[in-house]
C-alpha cells in the first residue's frame, strides 16, 4: 500500500539542469529489483553501487561526493537511457518519507515542494499520481518479496 501526503501537485517539470540534479542526493533507497536490474543493464558488481547492508529489504545506493554514485558532472544520469533507474527516481518528485512493517507494508511518500520545478511545465493529474502509486506499489511488492526471499534463506536476493 502506499501513502500519498501532499497537496495535488499542479505543474511540474524535472529542470535538473537548473538545479544540478538536487534530487540525485546521496544514498537514495533502492530495493533488491533495483539492484539487480541495474547489475543486469550495467555489467557492475551490487558492491561498487550500493550499500549491501539491508534495513528490511531497503538498500542504499553509494554515493560520490555526497552525490548519487550515477550521477555525471553535467547533472545527467548514467542510467537514465538504459530504463532502469531506482523506482524511487522514478517517483519523483515524490519522496520516500517512511515505512510502516505491519501486517500489510505502508510506504509512505509525499511531494518535495522545495524542487525547482515546482509550479513549471504541464499539470499533473490523477493519471500521473496513479502511475506514482504503481510505481510505489511495485516498491512495496520488492521489499515483500526480498523479506519472503530471506525469511526462506535465500542468498540469492540480488
Amino acid at each position: 500500500m502506499v501513502l500519498i501526503y501532499s497537496e495535488p501537485l499542479g505543474k511540474w517539470k524535472c529542470v535538473f539542469k537548473e538545479c544540478k540534479a538536487a534530487c540525485c542526493s546521496s544514498k537514495r533507497e533502492v530495493t533488491a529489483g533495483d539492484i539487480r536490474r541495474i547489475a543486469n543493464s550495467t555489467g557492475l558488481n551490487p558492491e561498487e553501487f550500493a550499500d549491501l547492508n539491508d534495513d528490511k529489504g531497503l538498500f542504499r545506493l553509494k554515493s560520490i561526493n555526497n552525490s548519487c554514485f550515477f550521477l555525471r558532472e553535467d547533472s545527467s544520469c548514467k542510467i537514465h537511457k538504459l530504463g532502469v533507474k531506482p523506482l524511487f527516481c522514478r517517483m519523483f518528485p515524490f519522496k520516500f518519507d517512511g515505512i510502516i512493517y505491519a501486517d500489510e507494508i505502508v510506504l509512505k511518500v509525499k511531494a518535495i515542494k522545495e524542487c525547482p520545478g515546482f509550479g513549471k511545465g504541464s499539470n499533473k493529474d490523477e493519471k500521473f499520481e496513479a502511475s506514482i502509486e504503481e510505481l510505489g506499489n511495485q516498491f512495496v511488492k520488492e521489499i515483500k518479496d526480498f523479506l519472503k526471499e530471506k525469511k526462506l534463506g535465500s542468498k540469492e536476493f540480488l
